[in-house]
């Protein structure tokens, strides 16, 4: 364990000096060993500070799914930059977006990525791994590999993850290495990692369970194996790696391991200790044969919010009740909570009210954003010291075993595989849309899994669904997009006149 590093880019040469010829990260395409990892980061930082950037300076990540990303992370940090994650599956307008709102001027990609670079304003950006451009290998065959002498505190910035809310002006959620490498220590003492341990890393990048793999896992000094995109596709492919590769851990969302389940696959892995899931509910059913087909690893429910990391536990031991929810349970090292009702005072055990946290692990806050900033937080005073707690916007209530169990969001934000979408947000694209008379956006259940469905009115006789979704793959992330069009005369209303999303909800599921 690194446990005596105090910032997140220490990490990697504690591991170099530790443990040099071990495989640091690894992919279906290469890999690279703690000290390759070191030299390349070092390179990366001592050209990055030779290009002008300077301490707390954003770099951008345009890099998917590739062991690139490894000493694109830790090369950014070093130079005592903030690393931003860009999603290359976004549409130009909303990297743009990012871009100037975090006043990005360099952009770290590789040439896979050249049709999204060539859509984006590119003009007052340096790029690395591009046409035009760097590339790495002339970085590479350029620039330094001695450490920079650079004074990082646990207090400086170190990356910022945007939300993949579909509209609007982006929200990036900023943590600094203190808040990062609480996670990464925290997570790897909770899930017992070790040096023998190689993680299975299914997240992108600007996705923060990624951070289990970038981080916590260079923290236990062990190795991440990072999949690709093909190997999440055909799900063949996933578990072969998973055996080939002797992955120990997994971490994803549900989705993944429901259509693994359903796929009829074989999951009893010989080398898989433990089944990580989190970014929305797991029904119970199928967590059930999950449980069964996959009888050596312990599953457990992760819940925290990117703003905090993670923040909450729960290992799941036995078949849960089909009609139960699984709880979150309770709330990991050096974190408190509170659940309040709308007035902020605090509800009864067994009522629902907003759960909000204070954790090492949380957010320094909203990336150039006042506003929401002072509307996300919450200061308790006790004994006459203030404590600064995060509101995650969540109903949760705490059971008869003390376990907290999560309700439903606020407001209608909503989680499908692990991103945050916001369903008002999308109407007001599907609004405008020419063929468009009237719609709402909702989730309904199709065979226990929760889906992105729109029920529209059209201004002609009949829609083009084809047609509306080729438009909104322009306007939209491909996860805002619903999977479901149901084309109605009318949108169904409650008493007070506002659109009923639970008549919808339940005409429509399954």
């Amino acid at each position: 364990m690194n446990s005596k590093s105090q910032i997140l880019s220490e990490l990697i040469a504690t591991g170099a000096k530790k443990t040099p010829n071990k495989v640091a990260f690894k992919s279906a395409e290469g890999k690279i060993t703690y000290q390759e990892l070191e030299s390349k980061s070092n390179q990366l930082a001592n050209w990055l500070v030779e290009n002008q950037v300077k301490k707390g300076d954003r770099v951008g990540i345009l890099i998917e799914k590739n062991i690139y990303t490894s000493f694109a992370v830790y090369g950014i940090l070093k130079a005592g930059a903030v690393l931003v994650a860009l999603d290359p599956n976004q549409p130009a307008e909303r990297l743009d977006s990012i871009i100037a709102d975090c006043n990005i001027k360099i952009i770290l990609t590789i040439p896979t990525h050249q049709r999204i670079i060539n859509k984006i304003d590119t003009q007052e950006l340096l790029l690395v791994g591009s046409d035009p451009g760097v590339s790495w290998e002339n970085l590479f065959r350029l620039a330094s590999d001695s450490p920079l002498d650079l004074e990082i505190k646990p207090s400086d910035l170190a990356y910022i993850l945007y939300t993949s809310g579909s509209t609007g002006e982006p929200k990036g959620i900023v943590h600094s290495h203190a808040s990062g490498l609480a996670y990464a220590r925290q997570s790897a003492l909770l899930y017992e990692v070790s040096e023998n341990d190689i993680i299975g890393n299914v997240a992108s990048l600007h996705f923060d369970q990624s951070t289990f793999g970038y981080f916590s896992a260079i923290y236990a000094c062990c190795t991440t194996y990072i999949f690709g995109t093909s190997e999440l596709v055909m799900l063949g492919s996933f578990c072969e790696a998973v055996r080939t590769n002797g992955i120990s851990i997994l971490y994803s969302v549900p989705s993944l391991f429901i259509s693994l389940v359903e796929g009829g696959f074989d999951l009893d892995f010989p080398s898989v200790r433990w089944i990580k899931y989190g970014g929305e509910s797991f029904p119970a059913i199928k967590l059930n044969e999950l449980l069964s087909k996959a009888p050596k690893a312990k599953l457990s429910n992760v819940y925290g919010p990117a703003e905090v990391n993670q923040c909450t536990y729960f290992t799941i031991t036995e078949p849960i009740e089909p009609e139960k929810e699984v709880p979150i349970g309770q709330v990991w090292d050096n974190t408190s909570y509170l659940i309040l009702d709308k007035e902020d005072q605090p509800v009864a055990q067994g009522e629902q009210g907003e759960l909000l946290v204070h954790s090492i692990t949380m957010m320094s806050g909203y990336w150039n954003n006042d506003r929401l900033n002072e509307k996300s937080f919450y200061i308790d005073t006790k004994e006459g010291k203030e404590i600064k707690y995060y509101r995650t916007g969540d109903f949760v209530y705490l059971n008869k075993s003390n376990e907290l169990v999560f309700v439903g969001r606020m407001d209608r934000q909503v989680k499908i595989s692990g991103y945050r979408i916001e369903l008002g947000a999308i109407e007001q694209v599907l609004i405008k849309c020419p063929e468009v008379k009237d719609v709402a956006v909702f989730t309904c259940k199709s065979n226990g899994i929760r889906e992105l469905c729109a029920a529209i009115v059209p201004k002609e006789s009949s829609l083009d669904t084809d047609s509306l979704r080729k438009r909104l793959l322009k306007l939209l992330p491909k996860t805002s997009i619903p999977k479901h069009f149901f084309e109605v005369q009318s949108l169904p209303h409650s008493g007070n006149g506002k659109v009923h999303y639970q008549k919808l909800e339940k005409q429509f599921s399954n």
